[in-house]
């Protein structure tokens, strides 16, 4: 099926926060904007998911995914705040598969945690058998790590069926890559799924919403349905202001250190550290 158009398309000028609060997402008549891809305190985030939730509502998003590192951290309260101000919390993890790369694939509508240090294809089968979606995170970064590769990925297509990927995102990446990146989703559309757009929030309000998924409806089950269809569209979104250095310098210590040892420790990714 079609792609549900992108009013206002990724090479449009984003909107600046004006001076009486923070910018808003803009779509068209029948659409609505989501975050696919979060991070809270429960893996390397800097805010609660509550934090999130309200960050969705002040810039109209109607759908937040909470998608930590290898962990599915309590959402309860974040629900319970989202229904009362418009936003459904859809929960899901961002996995780290086994190294060398650990790359990493997103699951959205999780009923549970997937086990981190799985090959791509046993994440993705995971992922589907816990009633969830699978979306390639972040694809074709110039890093070794953490991204998947032009031909790992061709590789995956030729066994498994995703449900979606990010066709736009906020990692790094070198001159040339998105076209590259769109040439690739054209050659290969009916295996690649859904194209989304990835703000990979850690921040919150200082930077949710830059890059945002759009669909037709409103609501989880609407961006569930649009995915599975196939009729979403990335959108570029706002400009927020950006994080505080003490609040970014925080977030790699958590990113690099804290996640790691948790990750040790057995508190996320499904494992126990080894006996002595």
């Amino acid at each position: 099926m079609p792609a549900a158009p992108a009013p206002t398309g990724l090479d449009a000028p984003s909107h600046p926060a004006p001076r009486s609060g923070p910018a808003r997402v803009r779509t068209g008549n029948g659409l609505s904007a989501a975050e696919t891809h979060s991070h809270t305190i429960a893996s390397d985030g800097m805010v609660t998911a509550v934090d999130l939730v309200r960050a969705a509502a002040s810039i109209g998003l109607t759908v937040i995914c909470i998608t930590d590192h290898d962990t599915i951290g309590p959402l309860e309260a974040a629900i319970d705040a989202g229904a009362s101000l418009g936003i459904d919390v859809v929960a899901g993890e961002e996995v780290t598969c086994a190294f060398p790369p650990g790359v990493h694939v997103v699951g959205l509508f999780l009923e549970r945690p997937v086990r981190m240090h799985m090959t791509i294809e046993d994440t993705v089968d995971a992922i589907h058998d816990g009633g969830g979606l699978a979306v390639i995170a972040h694809p074709f970064m110039p890093t070794w790590f953490a991204s998947i590769t032009e031909r790992r990925l061709r590789r995956l297509l030729e066994t498994r069926r995703i449900d979606g990927i990010e066709v736009r995102h906020t990692a790094p990446v070198l001159p040339g890559t998105w076209k590259r990146l769109d040439d690739f989703c054209a050659a290969h559309r009916e295996g690649v799924g859904a194209m989304v757009a990835a703000g990979d929030s850690h921040f919150g309000i200082h930077d949710l919403g830059r890059l945002v998924t759009v669909y037709p409806g409103r609501g989880a089950a609407d961006l569930r349905r649009a995915i599975e269809a196939r009729r979403t569209s990335p959108l570029r979104g706002v400009v927020p202001v950006p994080p505080p250095l003490s609040m970014r310098l925080g977030q790699q210590r958590r990113s690099l250190l804290e996640l790691n040892l948790k990750r040790w420790q057995g508190k996320v990714g499904g494992r126990r550290p080894a006996r002595p």
